[in-house]
């Protein structure tokens, strides 16, 4: 895992040597030395790490490298800071005293270094098998079992399989689904694609599938085909022409064994031209390996081809080339995971009734994966019974048993598997989450700053370091190794879990790589050196500061009480860290050991009780984020304009009212004239336009012109004298991506006629908030618009018109944004609109739905609209219409929609699938569904 940090190493080794110009003599070359040595550790760590390592000298020797490694960074990170120290002001008496000052401190800093690399060449010429790691492929003689490899996975997948039970638990749904696409449709070859998670029971239900009767019947030859690591296609093809002939009882081909590629292929396509076939291509890894087998299929043979696959993206594209299908494996109900693990762990038998309470709490950690399921109910059989302290242990020591018990040997290794194919930073990235309680939900943009202040992630020419790590995390989903509990209305990942028994194997990973502690009161186990901490509900029992002095970050999680000495003084001896996150800390304001943390890049208060930021926020110069959400903190100090750095300014809080939506429902901060010079910031939210209370002047919109390189820009409190300046910073925001204006109240004009040449046209979200005289002209020529929301508009004119046409809009909202009474969507209007609010147009009284218009509707939400009393005309056009809402809408409505009879309103609804009504009364809401 420490080739990771070695990368990072040999990246801020090279700025070092090219930077710095007054070193000492000796010093350059000793770090050229220790560069030269890190290439050799990286090179020794990553083959290590590409395979599983179980010779006790080799692991040994593996620890020892990586420790240096950790060690080299910290020696890099204690001296850099006092590189750029260095004076550089105006030359002054006391400026002249205090450049000597540091210039003494600065040889002092260099000497240090030189001993610091000296000692650590030492080290690393004392490792036991140094003259053997420079040269990686070694490792394979260590022992027999050092190699990780698909042929020791494949035998632990044949040994999960649960296939030959007559009753297999969940898989006669989907079978009938796979059946159905196999033997139905039209000629051609067409692919069918399973995907999901490890352990889903992909290769189970492909096997129920390829052996039933009704498939055989159908297609004339079979084969079934395991697809090794690493992929080889002339293998591959070789074994494909073994089974195939077997199945035909005809004779090999003389001479495959010496047959090329192209030979190879000619022969397939001799066999296959000949009947309809289906091929099974089992566990798929790689777009590289389907290209490969779809160069094999002929392409005039009514025929069939299935995947089985981790990788969304493989699964979509085999099925889009060949217009096939994607069948997406999901867990088992709770019903069906109850069965299953009833028939493994009792016999099939019933489960007593002493051990039920033991035995769902068991089975819940096993989140519907059925491999989970049958490998720990399996291990639950050898255990007597009638010991219910057995069970409890199990359940308490999960993570200890998978760690160690053979019998749970097959989990490990489908495991083991999906993380060693993962490339370097994955894995670190991976890894990371182990910092994150059992079951926690994980905010995107959190994780993504997270991972940058971490320094996890590399960046890459014309992408931000955001970008970078969305694709990361885009990965990781993708790879089915994170799972999606929710996503915007606009498809937008928006948080994350780690299933929960993978995060077992997480937590065991990381620490094995001693990456994450995590404190749980006073059981921790305290490695020596704490470097990533994470504080589950218990700041009990510290271990002394000597622990700590090597410490890149703290994440609270749960409320922990008030703040007290252990961790001021944890907070003293981490000089190195990177990163404070104390969310939901019930603290009112910051550790004044925080503001001498000099590296610090990640600091989070949100939804603390702070009410004011200190002037010693300007000395953190490398923050990058700073999270004050939810807090009371209205103004920032001057100060904050040193943080040149800077990328992420969370400010503001909302309020929240249950069942209305109020227009002052955020509130935003009060920030300082200079707040232009943060040219770094990306993300800025919710600044507010008349910081001078009651005034109309623009200052504040004029700075925020300057900082060219916002993504995300939330402005409140503006008034209607702001508009010419506004739209003129706009111009200058060619970066922007989400834009959200509110006016100071809700009879306050947003001026924003003005026109905008080129700024913001990469805008994908926009949000305004308070009157407008017209829909401002330039948002009609924003093509990348994917999201627009009207909130207060009181517009007089039908805004559909200004909007339509946009390309790429699939959600609109209009809340209070209309006072007119007839809406008309335009046959050719919207042609990618999906998601549609009507919210308190309380003067509407008719909508139209032109034949041809908003035909990729699939959700519309009514609310409020007081005179509405029936639905839009031409609702039976929006065939793709899959939700409709209503929520406080006339019960005359109501009352008709539920009325079968002929005549009645259902038949408007009848090819909608889901109708929803609710309405809120008396403090709680109620509802119920019409169909």
């Amino acid at each position: 895992m420490a080739e990771c940090v070695i990368a990072f190493l040999r990246e801020k080794l090279t700025s070092f040597l090219n930077e710095e110009n007054e070193l000492l003599g000796g010093v350059d070359e000793k770090v050229e030395d220790m560069r030269a040595e890190l290439e050799r550790m990286a090179a020794f760590l990553v083959a290590a790490e590409a395979q599983e390592v179980t010779d006790p000298r080799l692991k040994v020797l593996v620890k020892q490298v990586r420790d240096v490694a950790y060690d080299t960074e910290d020696v890099l990170h204690e001296v850099i800071p006092l590189r750029t120290g260095r004076y550089r002001g105006k030359i002054r008496l006391c400026g002249f005293v205090h450049g000597v000052y540091l210039h003494v401190r600065n040889l002092k800093a260099r000497h240090q270094l030189a001993s610091e690399i000296q000692s650590i060449k030492s080290r690393v010429t004392s490792l036991e098998g140094y003259q053997r790691y420079c040269f990686p492929l070694s490792i394979s003689e260590q022992g027999p079992n050092t190699n990780f490899n698909s042929r020791t996975l494949g035998d632990c997948r044949g040994t999960v399989h649960w296939s030959e039970d007559p009753n297999p638990v969940g898989i006669e749904v989907p079978k009938q689904q796979l059946i159905k696409w196999l033997v139905e449709g039209d000629s051609g070859v067409k692919t069918l694609s399973v995907v999901g998670p490890a352990g889903i029971g992909k290769t189970t239900l492909v096997r129920e599938v390829y052996d039933d009767a009704t498939v055989k019947k159908h297609f004339y030859n079979h084969a079934w085909l395991t697809v090794s690591q690493p992929f080889e296609l002339d293998e591959l093809m070789k074994d494909m022409l073994q089974i195939l002939c077997s199945g035909m009882r005809a004779q090999v081909p003389q001479g495959i064994e010496a047959t090329k590629t192209n030979g190879l292929k000619r022969k397939i396509s001799e066999v296959l031209q000949q009947q309809r076939y289906v091929l099974v291509f089992d566990n798929v890894r790689n777009i590289e390996t389907w290209e490969g087998i779809k160069s094999v299929l002929p392409k005039n043979s009514n025929s069939r081809v299935m995947l089985t696959t981790c990788f969304s993206h493989i699964a979509s594209t085999s099925s889009m080339e060949t217009e096939g299908n994607v069948y997406t494996m999901k867990p088992l109900y709770q019903e069906e995971s109850w069965t299953l693990f009833c028939k493994k762990a009792f016999r099939g038998s019933y489960c007593p009734r002493y051990l039920e309470e033991v035995s769902q709490r068991i089975l819940k950690r096993c989140c519907g994966l059925p491999l989970a399921i049958v490998s720990i109910a399996g291990l639950l059989a050898t255990k007597n019974q009638s010991r219910i302290e057995e069970w409890e242990m199990l359940h308490r020591c999960l993570g200890v048993e998978l760690e160690g018990n053979d019998s749970l040997n097959c989990l490990r290794k489908i495991f083991s598997y999906s993380y060693y194919d993962l490339p370097y930073h994955l894995k670190l990235c991976l890894l990371y989450l182990g910092i994150f309680p059992e079951d926690y939900t994980i905010e995107r943009m959190r994780l993504l700053r997270l991972w940058i202040a971490e320094g996890f992630v590399q960046g890459r020419a014309k992408m931000t370091l955001e970008e970078v790590a969305e694709g990361y995390l885009n990965e990781l989903v993708d790879k089915n190794l994170l799972h999606v509990p929710e996503k915007t209305e606009d498809g937008r990942l928006q948080t994350c879990q780690v299933h929960n028994l993978w995060g077992e194997l997480i937590n065991f990973k990381s620490r094995e790589h001693e990456m994450v502690t995590v404190a749980r009161g006073r059981d921790t186990l305290w490695p020596k050196k704490v470097r990533h901490l994470a504080v589950h509900n218990s700041l009990e029992s510290l271990p002394e500061s000597k622990y700590f002095n090597r410490l890149r970050s703290v994440l609270i999680f749960g409320r922990i009480g008030s703040l007290h000495q252990p961790l001021r003084s944890l907070l003293s001896s981490g000089k190195l860290i990177k990163v404070l996150d104390f969310r939901g800390a019930p603290w009112e304001s910051i550790p004044e050991e925080v503001f001498e943390l000099h590296h610090l890049k990640y600091l989070s208060m949100r939804e603390t009780k702070l009410k004011k930021l200190p002037k010693s926020i300007g000395k953190l110069q490398n923050l990058e984020t700073l999270d004050l959400k939810g807090t009371y903190v209205t103004q920032l100090p001057l100060e904050i304009t040193r943080l040149h750095k800077l990328r992420h300014l969370l400010v503001y809080r909302y309020k929240i009212l249950v069942g209305y939506i109020s227009f002052h429902s955020v509130r935003g901060f009060k920030a300082p004239p200079t707040v232009g010079g943060l040219h770094c910031l990306q993300k800025l939210s919710y600044i507010e336009a008349d910081h001078m209370g009651g005034g109309n002047t623009d200052i504040m919109v004029r700075k925020v012109g300057c900082l060219t390189q916002l993504r995300k820009l939330n402005i409140v409190r503006v008034r209607r004298g702001h508009g010419t300046a506004l739209c003129s910073s706009l111009e200058n925001l060619t970066n922007l991506r989400s834009l959200n204006i509110t006016s100071i109240e809700p009879d306050e004009i947003l001026d924003l006629h003005h026109p905008l040449s080129s700024g913001s046209r990469y805008l994908q979200r926009l949000y305004l908030t308070g009157p407008l005289e017209h829909v401002p002209m330039w948002v009609a020529s924003l093509n990348s618009l994917v999201r627009v929301v009207l909130r207060w508009s009181q517009l007089d004119d039908d805004p559909l018109q200004s909007l339509q046409a946009l390309p790429c809009l699939e959600e609109l909202h209009l809340l209070r944004a209309y006072k007119g009474d007839r809406l008309c969507f335009k046959a050719g209007g919207f042609e990618r609109l999906k998601i549609l609010w009507l919210i308190r147009l309380e003067g509407l009284r008719w909508v139209v739905m032109e034949q041809g218009a908003v035909p990729c509707l699939q959700k519309m939400y009514y609310q409020n609209c007081k005179l509405v009393d029936k639905l839009p005309s031409g609702i039976q056009h929006l065939t793709n219409l899959g939700l409709l809402h209503l929520t406080d809408m006339p019960g005359q409505l109501i009352i008709s929609l539920e009325n079968r009879e002929e005549g009645g309103g259902y038949a408007e609804i009848a090819h909608i699938r889901d109708v929803w009504t609710e309405n809120y009364r008396g403090g709680s809401w109620t509802g119920h569904w019409i169909k």
